[in-house]
Formats: structure tokens, sequence, C-alpha cells
């Protein structure tokens, strides 16, 4: 997981750890654990987060898969 384009995305949609961290139904401690790669999202946790945050096919590749998906 690519942490820094998480944060970068969050921020970018003016979007706090406790908005997030309320959209998945979790506390801003283990949303925070989970940003920062200290914990894996699930994968319905990882769709959340893409809707929250208006994010592409690509941008999910580059966050969640390293880059690691096809392509569209």
């Amino acid at each position: 997981m690519n942490r820094l384009e998480l944060e970068y995305a969050r921020k970018r949609k003016n979007k706090t750890k406790a908005d997030m961290a309320a959209a998945i139904g979790k506390s801003v401690v283990s949303y925070a654990k989970k940003e920062q790669g200290k914990v894996g999202f699930s994968d319905e946790e990882k769709v959340i987060i893409a809707k929250e945050l208006d994010l592409t096919w690509d941008q999910v590749s580059a966050i969640f898969f390293d880059g690691s998906l096809p392509c569209r």
C-alpha cells in the first residue's frame, strides 16, 4: 500500500482521518493505523474509501495494489 498517496488523496478532498474513520466504521486510531500501513484495509473498506475520495481506477491501483492491477 502506498500510504503517502492515500494521505494526499484524502487531503485533496479535504477529508480528515476522523471523516474516513466514520466512513469505514472504525475509530480514528484504527483508521490512522490503517493509513500508516500498520494494519491492512479490508476489500470492503477499500471500496468505501475509493468512493469517499472519488478515486480513479489508476489511483486505487496505485494506492492499494502498488500499481499491479491491470488497466481497465
